[in-house]
C-alpha cells in the first residue's frame, strides 16, 4: 500500500505543477493583450476615435469649390 501513497502523491504533485505553468501562461497572455492595448492607445487611439476625426477632417478644395459656386450662380441667373 506504501507504493500506491507515493505514487498518488507524484501524479498530485505533477498536477499541480502543470495547473500552475497553464496559470502562469493565461497571465502571460492577458499582460501581453494589455501592453498591446495601451500601444496602440498611444500610437492613435482606437479605431472608433478615427473614424471621427476622418468625418471631422475633410479636405477643402478651394479650385473645385469656386467652378460649383461660379456655375451654381450663373445658371440661375
Amino acid at each position: 500500500m506504501m507504493g500506491g501513497d507515493f505514487v498518488e502523491a507524484y501524479v498530485l504533485k505533477n498536477a499541480y505543477k502543470e495547473k500552475l505553468r497553464r496559470m502562469e501562461a493565461a497571465e502571460e497572455k492577458k499582460k501581453s493583450k494589455r501592453r498591446s492595448g495601451e500601444e496602440k492607445k498611444a500610437l492613435g487611439g482606437s479605431r472608433g476615435g478615427g473614424l471621427l476625426l476622418g468625418l471631422i477632417k475633410k479636405k477643402v478644395h478651394p479650385k473645385a469649390a469656386a467652378e460649383t459656386s461660379n456655375s451654381s450662380g450663373t445658371s440661375s441667373s
